[in-house]
């Protein structure tokens, strides 16, 4: 028999085989195989960024995505991607299914391996889901470990890191309160000698490196910390943190997150009152809530508007997902968009998480810096 893509079965049966077949598959995209588990970091297949491509190898198949894009997707819609046909009607799936089936000799299936295979497939996606909820349960209680056994942030390296590079004074007002009583945001601790773990460019470990690292915590609806940003520093907290690259060259950001921080949020400041957000709900007050992609942007805003709730979102991709999340005490959301993003995939996830914002009801609008990409450049006369 043949795979009918006429049909529902025909299109989820394809889907199984290039699951099945994933070294194929990336012959086919001329790519490489990546280790199971966690993503490995290439450049863009299409030559849209250097290391803004993300594979995943899990028992059920392949993930990637594009970190500073939209684009994401698995087996099938990374041929799409990689022939230039992403941009078509679903997503490229019919050129890329004529490909796929043409270049992997997909023309005669026999029926009964076929609803063998169906079987199969049913049980690895059942484990698969199973293991990755495990996974996520580990990286969470790794994330929740590292911020409790962190130290309080005033007085240390990151501290003198954020007054002295960034301009963010945490021992003086809004951060310490009218009779003395420290404000500064809970959110943010500070390990003296923190693990960093160089990968290389199929995402093996291949050395570590140990320095001070500004701690914050991201946590979700519930106030629950899921997930942990990290940065690096130098050892003096003149600025972020020069790690060595791997052997292979791959570059080493300064900045991490640890965990799934998909909807979570840093949360930052409380703004008016300094009430949780469960307190400004059960007394009916209504904040504007003060939204930026990072920590430090975020905290300027806290020097600019005290009164307004600030979280940081963490990405510019997980804007949309903090939409469905937002609280019954928020009542307008004010984004700072930051100057440098101007791509066509930022400003496609930009415009996305702005929709989702506004679809949830609340009065929504976005502010730029003055100076400089964001406005720490412009609070410390960059740009």
């Amino acid at each position: 028999m043949t795979i009918n893509l006429r049909t529902r079965q025909g299109w989820e049966d394809l889907k199984r085989i290039l699951d099945d077949r994933i070294g194929e598959v990336l012959n086919l995209c001329g790519l490489d195989l990546p280790r199971r588990g966690g993503w490995t970091v290439l450049d863009d297949p299409l030559g849209q960024g250097h290391d803004s491509f993300g594979l995943c190898l899990r028992a059920d198949g392949l993930s990637w995505k594009r970190f500073n894009g939209t684009e994401k997707g698995r087996a099938l819609e990374l041929i799409a991607y990689c022939n230039g046909w992403y941009d078509l009607a679903n997503r490229g799936a019919e050129p890329a299914a004529r490909l796929a089936m043409q270049r992997l000799g997909l023309g005669r299936i026999d029926e009964a391996q076929l609803a063998r295979d169906r079987a199969a497939a049913a049980e690895r996606r059942a484990q698969a889901e199973k293991d990755g909820r495990d996974q996520a349960e580990r990286r969470a209680a790794a994330a929740f470990a590292i911020f409790v056994n962190a130290q309080p942030v005033l007085g240390t390296v990151a501290d003198y890191y954020l007054r002295e590079r960034r301009g963010i004074d945490l021992s003086a007002p809004p951060f310490i309160g009218p009779r003395g009583g420290c404000l500064a945001p809970g959110s943010l601790r500070f390990a003296p000698q923190h693990r960093y773990v160089i990968r290389d460019r199929r995402n093996l470990r291949v050395g570590e490196y140990f320095g001070p690292a500004l701690i914050a915590c991201c946590t979700d609806a519930e106030g629950r910390v899921r997930a942990v940003h990290q940065t690096w520093l130098r050892p003096d907290g003149s600025d972020k943190a020069d790690i060595p690259p791997a052997p292979d060259g791959k570059a080493q950001k300064a900045r991490r997150v640890l965990g799934d921080f998909k909807g979570l949020v840093i949360p930052l400041w409380r703004g008016d009152g300094h009430l949780s957000v469960r307190e400004a709900c059960e007394h009916g007050v209504l904040q504007t809530l003060g939204l930026s992609e990072g920590v430090e942007d975020g905290l300027t805003g806290v020097l600019a508007k005290p009164d307004w709730r600030w979280w940081a979102a963490i990405s510019l991709s997980n804007i949309a997902n903090v939409a469905s999340r937002l609280p019954d005490c928020i009542d307008a959301v004010m984004v700072h968009r930051q100057n440098d993003w101007d791509k066509p995939e930022a400003v496609a996830a930009f415009d996305a998480g702005m929709a989702a914002l506004r679809a949830s009801g609340r009065a929504v609008a976005d502010f730029a810096a003055f100076g400089g990409k964001d406005i720490n450049d412009t609070l410390r006369g960059e740009g």
